[in-house]
């Protein structure tokens, strides 16, 4: 097994909230709770769950836009809270962002030749020939002329818009891409296009994905691991065949039933989950899907399930499996 490029433990981030009393007492929405994973060096890690899981939260602290409240974060064996200005800066060369929305991500009054170089401008790389060249090299790569290269955001298509934001995400060479929901604001066609170019550019210049989405037929088709996450938890983490074959968790197994299937005619038993998710400002005690789960026992309610490997490359956070009973 190699030494992982990424390595997440025990991360959590609070938010505090303004209850609206001079004197009221501090409340914190916990967005992440405690969770632990790696990615190896050209490896997939697909993360999945319900809006409002924690997602997102954990992408942008693994870039480092929002500071951790406790855990660890480490990038080639260091934590990146300990990195200064000059290392945070060089640390952005290696490990990129891709946003969910092509359409804000990028500068409506600046062309896209200058979107793909702002790169290499802040970070002081190459002259002006230069830049424009592998601008150029970038915008071919991704399925896009060079004769786009002076057209503004507004004359692209949604699709082309993303290609413009994977191409100024490889910029500086990066080791590591932090893919927020990329596809979600596609149409389905067009999602294929993106995916598979995400494929291609993984296979070319040896890439690593953490690949944030709610979109189970998507994460498996790029993931090589998977990570489920439910109101801050991760609550299932193992292969992607693995878990795609044999789904331990109550919420994965569910999650998983609601996939379209692609012959219309074949009927599939969906499970259909009771009760709302709690809020993350006042998650239920012990574990946290007990109350929407239809194998709860009495010590869901009291004792939160630790993450447990019960098969090899497959780990799960639920007490049925701690306690023997498997029969589901």
């Amino acid at each position: 097994m190699n030494s992982p490029i990424l390595e997440v433990k025990n991360l959590k981030k609070y938010f505090p909230i303004n209850s609206g009393k001079l004197f009221g007492e501090k409340t914190y929405l916990k967005a992440v709770n405690d969770v632990t994973f790696s990615i190896e060096k050209g490896k997939t890690l697909g993360l999945i769950g319900e809006s409002g899981c924690g997602k997102s939260t954990i992408g942008k602290a693994v870039m480092g836009l929002s500071k951790a409240t406790s855990g660890s974060i480490k990038y080639q064996g260091r934590d990146i809270n300990s990195y200064n200005a000059k290392e945070m800066k060089e640390f952005r060369r290696n490990v990129q962002m891709i946003f969910q929305d092509p359409y804000s991500s990028l500068d409506p009054k600046k062309r896209i030749s200058y979107a793909v170089q702002e790169p290499l401008y802040i970070h002081n790389i190459g002259t002006p020939k230069e830049r424009l060249e592998k601008a150029r090299e970038l915008l071919e790569t991704v399925g896009l002329s060079y004769y786009h290269m002076n057209r503004y955001p507004h004359e692209f298509s949604g699709g082309q818009r993303q290609r413009i934001n994977i191409a100024r995400a490889l910029t500086l060479n990066p080791e590591l891409l932090v893919c927020d929901e990329p596809t979600s604001a596609l149409d389905v066609s067009i999602q294929a296009q993106v995916l598979n170019l995400f494929k291609q550019l993984q296979e070319k210049f040896g890439l690593t994905y953490l690949f944030i989405s709610h979109s189970l037929n998507v994460v498996k088709y790029l993931s090589d691991d998977i990570a489920v996450m439910y109101l801050g938890k991760m609550v299932e983490l193992g292969d992607s065949n693995g878990i795609y074959k044999r789904p331990l968790h109550p919420y994965t197994q569910a999650l998983f039933s609601a996939i379209p299937t692609e012959d219309p005619t074949v009927k599939v038993d969906r499970i259909m989950l009771k009760g709302e998710v709690p809020s993350p400002l006042n998650p239920p005690s012990g574990c946290q899907f007990h109350n929407r789960c239809p194998f709860v026992k009495d010590i869901c309610k009291e004792v939160s399930p630790e993450l447990i490997e019960i098969e090899k490359n497959h780990k799960v956070a639920c007490h049925i499996y701690k306690d023997g009973w498997t029969s589901m």
